[in-house]
């Protein structure tokens, strides 16, 4: 129902109506608290899909040339009351003089580049969604198309929706988005063409009797750029062609098409040329910008990040929102604990988020308002203001996620499988990558146009180097982009990832998803992390130039540390590192440990001395040792050839290395049958995930017979690892995902017989105790568990289950091992930090940029 003047909607008061549209109607008001007058816009629907869109999009703008929102209600909009004439009133005068119009689109122009950088697209950009102040100033209104349910006839290019497919104003919509295709930027760029075309012209571009008419005008007609200034129709060339391919890409490249206006004309004033010539000098600053050129002027401006008091920032990526106003950062306090804490960029207080203890990853929201981030083995999200966090979806070892301004979040559940894809609210995920013969996908992070995105694709599990890959979220297409040191991202017209400890962006095309030029250095001794077997840089970018990092080198995550059964810490073994897999020898007197540096490499430790002996050499990674029953050899995999084989190797580091057994499948050996003759390993198989396969082994320093053939012993269509013998070699335990989660599960071998679930609630790399009285097992929250259990007869029995309180990272491989008692663990633990360097906030982060 209409308002009427003196009403009151909350706290303000009704004063005029100013106008409606599809949406609702909109209304002068006057806001006592702050003591202004302001526009407010009342939705026909209880806060429609599309009335919540227009909030969001203008929520995440902060621009001059932009209408702000002040205010959201349950129902209305308040927003910026704006004096003066929409461009349409202006327009009804006749065509604007050039300088006055160049002057225009220049304001317009900015809008849409702020909108465009926070992933916007306007999608009904028109004159009469266009205000001019008094003063000249232009403000652009209503980002959001409004819903309505059928066209309207009462204007002469009605706003449409057509079962949601054509969305928009007949007269200023591209050609795609008249023929209901989807659109991007690029409809906004053809717009702006449509109206500057219309301010120089003095009349409609496209015109018709019906509304079918206009499209059909719009499809078919070619502009009359001879009705507009010679030095003009270049720039409205190319904003109007009707191929989105052939179009400029981004509204910033209209400014460096006109490099100036010095031709004379009959009805300009000399002043007026010189206004114009003013315009285009502002078009050029902000081509300038735009393409990311380093201007004399442009200062790099650092700041200091600290953490908040009483914590240390913890070893896991911050997140810059995507507006560039606000961090989040994962600190830990001085109990041990860790949570998220956001902090305004123009404010020196973070606030904690309640409900994200021990988070990891976390990313924002297109619109800057929520985070996700992963813990308790889901995805979950979380208001950036603070609230109850919601689960999104199952991510058991969650390793990075990026959120599409299209809606659906891209993510890793794992850190051993593909990507998958949910809806922003939560739901069924579905793959967003398939593995080829890789052993993760990681990290991805979506491109502007909400349907590519960029992802870590690790072959060598453990290994320092990657590959960065482009995925699509409707299809299986995959494009490579080349080596990196680290997870990549794209920003400001740059990839940017690390070699080593140097930060590097490099020129990238995000319409042809191709580099287009040669990397530069950012920035020295950035640091980056081992993280679940994942080397990721400890920065991030966003939109509008910002650059948040740590200095330092690569650091030594974790320390190899004894806990007892009560989760006491209660002594540590040889120095820090990255470690990616443990195995004690069967007489528990020395460990076979996986350390990442230059190289990955295994190491033997003498458990009494606690001194290491390095046991592989070679530029190859190496991981995953597994003991022979007498402690004399020790079988790995290792990648020499590049792809991950089995190889066999003296425990004392004497001989060569033997190649074992060897496919094209990725392969991870996990436990030696206690008679000697059989290997488990899991292989990954494109159609199944991971499977559970046997080799028959030769003794130790036994003849030597032709090479062995494997047998599956378990294949599902779901993921099965972590396989172990028993003891007495009778039962296999084992970790499958077909509940939804990874859970573990006890069988017979070699067979038949059913297996049995012993965990509940989750359970990772699974170990038996040495006497085969207990079953040790890693639950989602990172804590490991004790399940007593009997092998005594011909089937097995589940006993208690207890929290030890030991951390455990759970990871492909194995991060802890068992004494023979089975009151001591061996553990790749988190490093207690009781201080972190801070984070360095860099402005303008491309005039950094050393031009070779």
């Amino acid at each position: 129902m209409p308002l009427t003047p003196g009403e009151k909607l909350g706290r303000y008061e009704i004063l005029a109506p100013i106008g409606k549209g599809g949406m609702g109607e909109v209304y002068k008001a006057h806001d006592p608290s702050a003591g202004r007058d302001v526009a407010l816009k009342v939705s026909h629907a209880q806060y429609s899909d599309r009335f919540e869109r227009e909030a969001r999009a203008v929520a995440a703008l902060n621009h001059p040339n932009i209408c702000a929102l002040y205010d959201v209600g349950p129902d209305y909009l308040v927003m910026e009351y704006i004096e003066g004439p929409t461009l349409a009133e202006r327009m009804q005068r006749g065509p604007i003089p050039l300088a006055e119009a160049l002057e225009i689109a220049r304001q317009m122009a900015a809008a849409l580049e702020e909108a465009h950088q926070n992933l916007v697209v306007h999608r009904d950009f028109k004159p009469a969604n266009v205000k001019i102040k008094p003063n000249g100033a232009v403000k652009v209104l209503d980002f959001g198309l409004a819903k309505v349910t059928e066209a309207r006839a009462t204007e002469d290019s009605p706003t449409l929706t057509m079962s949601g497919a054509i969305m928009g104003t007949a007269a200023y919509m591209s050609p795609e988005q008249a023929r209901g295709e989807p659109v991007d930027k690029r409809a906004d760029v053809w717009a702006f063409g449509v109206v500057l075309w219309e301010m120089l012209a003095g009349r409609r571009l496209f015109e018709g009797k019906t509304i079918s008419d206009v499209l059909a005008a719009v499809i078919r007609d070619q502009p009359d750029l001879g009705r507009v200034p010679a030095n003009v129709r270049p720039l409205l060339k190319r904003c109007l062609e009707k191929d989105p391919q052939r179009r400029l890409r981004d509204i910033g490249d209209a400014m460096g098409i006109v490099e100036n206006v010095v031709a004379t004309a009959p009805s300009q004033s000399r002043l007026g040329w010189i206004a114009a010539a003013a315009a285009m000098l502002a078009f050029a600053v902000m081509a300038f910008v735009h393409f990311r050129q380093a201007l004399p002027e442009a200062r790099v401006m650092t700041t200091t990040i600290l953490p908040p008091e009483n914590t240390s920032l913890d070893l896991n990526p911050p997140a810059l929102s995507p507006d560039g106003r606000r961090i989040v950062f994962r600190a830990r306090g001085a109990d041990g604990k860790t949570q998220l804490w956001v902090r305004p960029l123009d404010s020196p207080t973070a606030q904690s988020l309640a409900g994200t203890e021990n988070a990891l990853y976390p990313f924002w929201s297109p619109d800057s308002r929520s985070v996700a981030f992963f813990a308790d083995g889901k995805l979950k999200r979380i208001e950036a203001a603070g609230g109850p966090a919601q689960a999104l979806a199952d991510a058991s070892l969650g390793s990075g996620g990026s959120w599409s301004p299209e809606g659906p979040i891209v993510f890793a559940p794992n850190n051993s499988g593909p990507l998958q894809q949910v809806a922003a609210a939560g739901g069924a995920s579905s793959p967003a990558t398939v593995l080829t013969g890789s052993s993760s996908h990681r990290f991805p992070w979506v491109l502007p146009d909400g349907r590519h995105f960029l992802f870590e694709d690790q072959s060598q599990l453990g290994a320092s180097e990657v590959t960065v890959r482009i995925g699509a979220l409707d299809s299986q297409e995959v494009k490579t982009v080349g080596p990196a040191n680290s997870n990549a991202v794209y920003a400001g017209g740059y990839l940017l990832y690390q070699r080593q400890n140097t930060l590097i962006a490099q020129p990238f095309d995000a319409q042809r998803l191709a580099t287009t030029g040669e990397a530069t250095s950012v920035a020295e001794q950035v640091r980056s992390a081992m993280i679940n077997g994942a080397q990721l840089g400890v920065w991030s970018v966003s939109r509008d130039e910002l650059l948040a990092f740590q200095a330092g080198a690569v650091a030594a995550t974790q320390q190899l540390t004894w806990f007892d059964r009560a989760g006491k810490r209660v002594g540590t073994l040889g120095d820090p590192g990255n470690f990616y897999s443990l195995e004690f020898s069967p007489d528990r007197r020395r460990v076979a440990a996986s350390r990442i540096g230059q190289s990955t490499d295994l190491w033997i430790y003498d458990v009494a001395r606690g001194i290491p002996q390095r046991f592989t050499f070679g530029p190859a990674a190496h991981t995953s040792a597994v003991w022979s029953p007498d402690g004399r050899s020790v079988v790995y995999r290792s990648n020499p050839t590049g792809s991950f084989e089995l190889y066999r190797k003296a425990a004392d580091g004497t001989g060569s290395e033997d190649l074992l057994y060897a496919d094209s499948a990725l392969k991870v050996p996990t436990s030696w049958s206690p008679d000697g003759r059989f290997l488990l390993f899991q292989r990954s198989d494109p159609k199944t995930g991971f499977d559970i396969w046997v080799l028959p082994l030769e003794p130790a320093g036994g003849p030597k017979g032709a090479p062995a053939k494997p047998f599956l012993w378990l294949a599902t269509q779901f993921n099965e690892n972590f396989a172990q013998f028993s003891p007495d070699g009778r039962w296999v335990v084992y970790n499958s995902d077909e509940s939804g989660q990874f859970e573990t599960y006890v069988a017979p071998f070699p067979g038949p017989g059913g297996k049995r679930q012993i965990s509940a609630g989750g359970g990772f790399e699974s170990r038996w105790r040495a006497d085969g009285t207990e079953i040790f097992y890693a639950a989602p929250n990172g804590t490991l568990m004790a399940a007593e259990v009997s092998t005594k007869g011909p089937s097995i029995k589940v006993g208690a289950i207890r929290s030890l309180n030991i951390p455990v990272i759970t990871t492909l491989l194995y991060l802890y091992d068992v004494s023979s008692d089975g009151q001591r663990f061996l553990v790749a633990a988190p490093r207690e930090q009781t201080s972190s360097a801070p984070l360095t906030l860099v402005q303008n982060w491309s005039a950094l940029l050393k031009k070779k």
